[in-house]
């Protein structure tokens, strides 16, 4: 069926398709595929309530039972001490930052382990090892190894001292620590979740090096709502005695972090510019300016890994060119969903997560870059959506220059089934995109309050004096590749950003994924 909501500006056309499925078993031997939707299946039921996030409580107590379900699995506090960690903090290329690390230190040889979040397709992006996805067979393996052994232990928790089976990211997190101890790598990189005072991987106690990323706001919610509180939480991975290494910040940012450093007793650099190395320029992997800042750190955390765990001279690497090893890391690195684009026979789509108001202006810029390089125009379409968290129109307000012809606002889910009258949707238990809470009826007000958000910018905004552009909504990206596809014009450009989860949904269905994202 199709909506259409009208509003005094304007009509959107609201395209909603119910789907009735009816599924048949035609096998009782069950395939890897099988085994693994039922891990996911289970997973699933451990998402978290966003109500329970934003309890500082809760959130303590969470950190506190990893150190049991840990105890439940036989994994102890110096066993992971012994993974050697890189940790990670930042609002902004944290990921990327990781996964250059990772990259740069799989060069040398070492094995690597690497744990990030939030995936795009599938849950076993988050922990991988060498650079790649745990096969369906080990994540299923390591995965009913983890829960049958949590479980049992809560099971046997007294009335008196209950301990509750883990959420969603409680368990990753603890799964990942277990997969690292027995996968025996030499060099854990290990991304926070939220903020990092409180966060779960905040249990380890001895990593070898912490990095801190680019800082704004986000998650304010739970982190508050300053640049200082959130400074303060991010530097909560400080650990005494161990360096710490962040990027320039803004002087109220950096003030704190500065502040958290002599508190905890560890020292604090600012990682040098690419710029600053006698060899450079050299090739980076992954497009965009900002992703030379996050080299950069990259660089420092790898050095400061080298001296403690190799006893290199952190000086004479400073100083010296990048090695062949830096430099390869650094070319090859692989991060999907950030500044990609991805070229298909009726559209180029660029593909950016972007998600705060500082990465959504960096996300523009490259987007205009990219097309300046192009010699023909082409027809441009934004495809955006931002999470119950976020301001739409805060997000759109730099995207408003880039002069696109057609808006298509989606919620980031690939397909739509309906199991009753609530119209659940991507209900399959077995779904690693599956959204605890989304329906119908509260996407529809969600892709309402973005089309208010874009009109009420493009009023505001002196220079647009043309015709306002067409806009869409879709229930999913099904839908939206669809209508695209559809398309009578000349092979379009169209933006992807706004949320990592309708990246990833894009990338799904464009059968982007190779096991390497």
């Amino acid at each position: 069926m199709n909506f259409f909501l009208y509003y005094p500006f304007r009509s959107v056309s609201y395209r909603l398709s119910i789907d009735f499925q009816i599924r048949k078993v035609a096998s009782v031997t069950k395939t890897i595929s099988n085994h693994y939707e039922e891990a996911i299946s289970t997973l699933n039921v451990l998402q978290t309530n966003q109500s329970s996030l934003r309890s500082t409580d809760q959130r303590g107590k969470s950190m506190g039972n990893i150190l049991r379900y840990l105890s439940f699995l036989n994994v102890q506090l110096d066993q992971i001490d012994k993974l050697n960690i890189i940790h990670v903090a930042g609002t902004k290329g944290k990921g990327s930052t990781c996964a250059f690390t990772e990259s740069i230190l799989r060069q040398y040889g070492y094995k690597t382990g690497f744990f990030s979040s939030p995936h795009l397709i599938e849950a076993r992006e988050r922990i991988r090892i060498n650079g790649e996805l745990l096969s369906k067979e080990k994540f299923v393996e390591y995965f009913w190894q983890c829960y049958n052994g949590i479980h049992n232990g809560v099971q046997k928790s007294t009335a008196e001292d209950p301990t509750p089976m883990p959420y969603y990211f409680s368990f990753l997190t603890t799964m990942m620590f277990y997969v690292f101890v027995h996968e025996q790598i030499d060099v854990a990189i290990v991304e926070v979740g939220i903020g990092g005072e409180h966060d779960c991987t905040n249990v380890i106690k001895t990593p070898i090096v912490c990095g801190i990323a680019s800082l704004g706001l986000d998650h304010v919610k739970i982190l508050g709502n300053t640049i200082e509180q959130i400074a303060w939480q991010k530097a909560g991975i400080f650990k005494e005695g161990v360096p710490a290494v962040t990027v320039p910040q803004v002087s109220e940012a950096m003030r704190i972090l500065n502040e958290r450093a002599e508190e905890k007793h560890c020292s604090l650099k600012i990682a040098s510019p690419l710029n600053s190395y006698l060899n450079y320029p050299f090739q980076i992997s992954l497009a965009g300016d900002v992703q030379e800042i996050n080299a950069s750190l990259a660089i420092e955390l790898v050095f400061h890994w080298l001296h403690a765990r190799e006893g290199l001279s952190y000086d004479e690497l400073k100083n010296a060119p990048l090695n062949n090893k830096i430099l390869q890391g650094l070319a090859t690195c692989r991060w999907s969903g950030r500044n990609e684009i991805v070229d298909t026979p009726n559209a180029t789509y660029y593909l950016d997560g972007a998600h705060t108001i500082e990465s959504v202006e960096q996300c523009k810029n490259w987007f205009i870059n990219s097309l300046s390089k192009k010699t023909t125009s082409q027809r441009l379409i934004l495809l955006f959506y931002c999470s119950n968290d976020r301001q739409p129109d805060i997000l759109l307000q730099p995207l408003m220059k880039c002069k696109f012809d057609s808006i298509a606002f989606c919620s980031p889910i690939t397909s739509l089934t309906t199991i009753d009258n609530t119209s659940q949707t991507d209900t399959k238990p077995g779904n690693d995109q599956w959204r605890a809470t989304a329906n119908i009826i509260s996407e529809i007000g969600r892709l309402s309050l973005h089309v208010a958000a874009f009109e009420k910018l493009w009023l505001s905004t002196i220079e647009n004096q043309t015709t306002i552009p067409s806009i869409h909504c879709f229930h999913t990206v099904s839908q939206a590749l669809a209508w695209i596809d559809d398309s009578k014009s000349s092979k379009p450009s169209i933006l992807v950003t706004g949320s990592l989860y309708l990246v990833g949904a894009v990338l799904k269905l464009l059968d982007k994924n190779d096991g390497n994202m």
